[in-house]
């Protein structure tokens, strides 16, 4: 077994951990960081097979240490580790009935019922682009997707705890998970109170009157299928919420970076419109929001004399398997045109995203907008762009800075 040096967490590879994945490809698909006690995934094969595979879950009990700090976890945190030991990181039946609750307002169709509010938030929040003469790339965009998952959920945007709502579900996302940092699980759960207070409020608002929004439909879905608890339905939603706003914000962050590096291409897509929706998922596999993906053996496994033993901790690395030349051939080029079939972007097999078309759909409609109308020469200040490394799960940017004119 190869072994490569590097540290997940570093700046170094959370800016920009690509010059490490040709060695991870040739040497070390899928390795052991004694160091940190855990399996990385960086090949294509590794990721996609470990994805659909059952014998890795989410039961973090299995973990060596883990079982015995459940006391103190609970006590500090009671509701983030309550939502933990439910959620849809576990998988198993709670996971299914999770994706049956959601999955009817997640279909093609029901995106371009949404097309309109996506547009209308766009607009409103890429204004600055038109007037400004500098700006930062993740606050443009941070905006859209917390304001469009509201209104489709039906939350009054008038209302005193919108904007609570709003500011809640970063936090929630980024300290949810157990391997997250303490500091990051405190904010996490005062976050997760903060939602589950606006949902629960909303729940019983809709039961009464049903509007044409999430929330209703959810509530109609729970009751075809036999029914879910209230808190059974809220908890889904601010897995949803939380998920969907980060992973949308930092991926369209990084592809309008990805744009204004490459002149050409965003030349391109300013003449010829057709092009766009096909550049969406280059986009995002050539510099991908994603750092890692956790999973957990519920058993010792095989794989190519290796042998993961049960409760160890897999990090799979969805970025690195879209730049293995084995599944995408000179991954290093940028190519709109590129067959895209098999990117593990939004996961595999029952972890498949079930957000994706409404990702896709904002990513889009914020992508054509700046395309439209961002100042030709804008650029980017490179010396000035800030990245948060400590995120396990995603490659957090915190500022890119651009001079627009």
């Amino acid at each position: 077994m190869s072994s490569i040096s590097f540290d997940p967490f570093s700046l170094e590879y959370t800016a920009d951990p690509r010059p490490l994945f040709a060695k991870f490809h040739a040497h070390a698909p899928l390795v052991r960081h004694e160091e940190l006690g855990s399996w990385f995934a960086h090949g294509y094969e590794e990721v996609k097979a470990i994805f659909a595979d059952a014998r890795f879950g989410g039961e973090m009990e299995l973990v060596s240490g883990y079982r015995e700090e459940a006391e103190e976890r609970r006590r500090r945190w009671p509701v983030t580790e309550k939502a933990h030991n439910e959620s849809s990181f576990r998988g198993g039946e709670g996971h299914s009935r999770l994706r049956k609750l959601l999955a009817p307002d997640f279909k093609p169709a029901m995106m371009r019922k949404m097309a309109s509010t996506v547009a209308d938030v766009v607009a409103k929040q890429f204004a600055p682009i038109e007037f400004e003469r500098e700006l930062n790339l993740v606050e443009l965009v941070q905006e859209v997707p917390l304001i469009t998952i509201s209104r489709i959920l039906g939350v009054d945007e008038t209302g005193e705890n919108a904007e609570l709502f709003l500011r809640a579900a970063p936090d929630f996302f980024r300290g949810s998970n157990p391997l997250s940092p303490p500091e990051l699980r405190d904010r996490a759960e005062q976050a997760a109170i903060d939602m589950f207070a606006v949902l629960e409020a909303t729940v019983r608002e809709r039961r009464a009157r049903p509007q044409d929004d999430l929330i209703t439909q959810a509530l109609e879905v729970s009751s075809e299928m036999g029914g879910f608890s209230d808190e059974e339905i809220i908890h889904s939603l601010v897995v949803l919420v939380a998920a969907g706003t980060d992973t949308t914000r930092l991926a369209t962050s990084l592809a309008l970076k990805t744009l204004l590096t490459l002149p050409d291409h965003l030349a391109a897509f300013r003449e010829d419109s057709s092009q766009r929706p096909d550049a969406i998922m280059e986009l995002l596999r050539y510099d991908s929001p994603t750092k890692f993906t956790v999973r957990v053996a519920s058993e010792d496994v095989e794989w190519k004399s290796q042998t993961l033993s049960r409760g160890s901790l897999v990090l799979l690395s969805p970025f690195a398997a879209g730049w293995d030349p084995a599944a995408f051939p000179n991954p290093e080029r940028f190519d709109p045109r590129r067959d895209q079939r098999g990117l593990l972007t939004f996961g595999h097999g029952a972890h498949y995203c079930l957000g994706v078309h409404l990702a896709k759909l904002q990513i889009g409609a914020m992508l054509d907008f700046f395309v439209e109308h961002v100042p030709r020469g804008a650029e980017i200040d490179s010396d000035n762009v800030e990245w948060a490394p400590l995120n396990m799960f995603l490659r957090e940017v915190t500022r890119v800075p651009v001079r627009l004119r």
